[in-house]
């Protein structure tokens, strides 16, 4: 294993938010027998708060609730339903906070003790805030799952900690819209957003002041040194996919080869090469979606040409960009330009 990172078969994931994907199915009608099918997971697992399970069991657990749910909106149910005590030490700590602020600057820190594949970050953009998911989850159901827990669940633990109906003013969501789009009306009072450079809740900046209702300086200190001593003793575990996307977006453009990523995380080509394998993606599959995502953002964002976007991206030729930019997204750049920009 490369060094600072987990596998899949590290039990880190604590149990409470799995079993509220047991208990989301079941109220739809399925059997628990045939949502634990293969997984390993146990009903005694479930019933433990102190059991850890494997990031590969949450997978497959993740997988038959997708196989068998009725319908598909099974993202957005598990967002509304996934509350902060759920959440352990580390919901107790944020539910203590003194402001949004806070209580994200909290939870950047400590993500880790909940999902070790989750990744996000907060991105002051003046009068706005992006709330931004930025886990890679090759397994691309399983990621519009997170997509749709994410926005969701970000948004009614918002209410949750403030006492107000908290709206974000855009979402966005970095796939095509889904056949249940009008479901996310039932959740936001907002434009919703598809083929967007990411996957992001766009908030008015003065939330992050508002203040936490149940905050308490005195608990908040006592329940965030006990999530300190957890994360200490678990080590600092990132995912694989985290550290090559760092290292990629570190200069943007002149992407390494993969030989010098490898050189970045002290291991050898082949041992980077068989981690990702393992997890079910490659290092061309991460550099990919990184390339993808930061030219929907100069198409979207700016009015540079194609030949320049493709340049940008390390593409010499515009030609093999255009192909490559189809197979990504299923479109031409000009899809995501405006009606009166013709470059392509």
């Amino acid at each position: 294993m490369i060094r600072g990172t987990w596998s899949l078969t590290e039990p880190l994931v604590p149990v409470n938010v799995s079993a509220t994907m047991i208990r989301v199915g079941v109220e739809k009608g399925l059997q628990q027998e045939v949502l634990l099918q293969n997984t390993g997971i146990t009903p005694d697992m479930l019933a433990d708060p102190a059991a850890r399970l494997t990031y590969q069991q949450v997978l497959l657990l993740a997988e038959n609730l997708i196989r068998h749910y009725p319908g598909k909106t099974v993202g957005l149910d598990l967002g509304a339903a996934v509350n902060i005590n759920q959440y352990g030490m580390l919901g107790y700590a944020i539910l203590s906070c003194a402001d949004i602020r806070s209580a994200l600057k909290l939870g950047l820190k400590y993500h880790p003790l909940i999902d070790p594949a989750f990744t996000f970050e907060v991105v002051d953009q003046g009068e706005t805030t992006a709330i931004r998911l930025t886990t890679h989850i090759p397994i691309d159901p399983i990621y519009r799952m997170l997509c749709d827990i994410f926005v969701v669940n970000f948004a009614s633990i918002g209410r949750f900690l403030t006492g107000r109906d908290l709206q974000p003013i855009e979402v966005h969501m970095n796939h095509p819209a889904p056949d249940y789009v009008d479901a996310y009306n039932d959740y936001f009072n907002a434009p919703i957003l598809f083929d967007q450079p990411r996957t992001e809740l766009i908030i008015d900046s003065a939330v992050l002041d508002l203040p936490v209702i149940m905050a308490d300086q005195a608990t908040a200190t006592m329940a965030e040194n006990q999530c300190a001593e957890i994360l200490d003793r678990m080590g600092p575990k990132e995912g694989i996919t985290a550290k090559v996307r760092r290292i990629l977006l570190s200069n943007p453009g002149q992407f390494p080869p993969v030989d010098v990523v490898a050189s970045h995380l002290a291991t050898s080509t082949r041992t980077l090469s068989r981690s990702l394998q393992e997890i079910g993606t490659s290092y061309q599959r991460i550099l990919d979606e990184v390339r993808k995502e930061m030219a929907i953002e100069y198409l979207r964002n700016s009015s540079l040409p194609i030949e320049e976007i493709a340049a940008l991206v390390g593409y010499s030729d515009p030609s093999n960009f255009r192909k490559a930019f189809r197979r990504w997204t299923g479109h031409a750049p000009s899809y995501y330009r405006s009606e009166n920009d013709n470059d392509d």
